[in-house]
């Protein structure tokens, strides 16, 4: 039995960027300009040099968001200046995939592995791409540590060995299938749902809960208190340079009243609309 010393993990440098919405500003900016964009903002708010990091961890989970979204983290790693000796990890635990890259950074100096480690967490899930398939069932199959390179899609799913004269051809929402877990044939907001069942949420508790998140967001943007920790990115946009500063998806304007009116997404009766939700680009 071993006995690890440790005086300490600290956290001397944290950035994000803006969140964006569906859609909006950053649906042409890849996840790896966003996730370089972050870890060269906290590596100078730190005071770290980048050759001093010892090892990168990056939380993502729909990495089909872009071609090469297997290699995000390296990237990342790359463009930020960490040398290519150093060793990146890529982790998926979805939701919590942010908060794990901070649990394998700290296990990374706890070992001894590292002595300072940059953790992250990335997504652009509009990005997510519509996928041509043939109809039928699709099998990708990754669990384990095995991969099925057969099946690998070569421009639309299971037709790489072929295909057949007729067949039909359908498309994929990734993003929606991707968030479907099909071991209990549940999409991901369904989770919401049953939890709210389970501990009795009312509509009311919800909708009270949304309006008072967008009025704290309000209050803490207009005080100036994510200034220190969003990480300005520049933009081309409609052939102009837009700075984003400040995040695209609460909407201050929200009411009670307007709450009520919304229809939920996932059952009838349900907890989860669109408004509440948590904003994502």
């Amino acid at each position: 039995m071993g006995t690890v010393h440790c005086h300490g993990i600290y956290i001397v440098g944290a950035k994000r960027t803006a969140f964006g919405t569906f859609g909006g500003v950053f649906r042409n900016t890849s996840a790896t300009e966003l996730q370089t964009a972050a870890a060269v903002g906290a590596l100078k708010e730190a005071n770290v040099a980048p050759e001093l990091v010892d090892s990168v961890n990056v939380g993502q989970v729909m990495s089909a968001s872009q071609t090469d979204g297997i290699l995000v983290p390296r990237h990342a790693a790359l463009k930020a200046g960490i040398p290519q000796e150093k060793p990146v990890l890529g982790v998926n635990r979805l939701c919590g995939s942010g908060f794990q890259s901070i649990v394998n950074s700290a296990q990374d100096i706890l070992t001894g592995v590292a002595k300072i480690s940059l953790a992250g967490g990335v997504e652009n899930m509009s990005q997510a791409p519509f996928a041509d398939i043939l109809t039928g069932v699709a099998k990708i199959s990754l669990a384990g540590g095995v991969e099925n390179m057969s099946q690998a899609p070569f421009a639309v799913r299971n037709v790489r060995f072929g295909t057949t004269l007729g067949a039909s051809y359908a498309f994929e929402d990734t993003l929606w299938s991707g968030l479907t877990d099909t071991y209990c044939g549940l999409p991901m907001g369904m989770t919401a749902e049953k939890l709210g069942g389970q501990f009795h949420i009312t509509r009311d508790e919800v909708d009270n809960f949304a309006l008072r998140s967008q009025q704290r967001w309000k209050t803490s943007n207009d005080a100036g208190v994510f200034k220190a920790e969003i990480e300005p990115m520049t933009l081309t946009i409609k052939k102009k340079q837009v700075t984003v500063a400040v995040d695209e998806h609460p909407r201050p304007q929200t009411t009670l009243e307007g709450l009520k009116k919304l229809p939920p997404v996932f059952k009838k009766e349900g907890l989860s609309y669109s408004w509440k939700c948590f904003g994502y680009q």
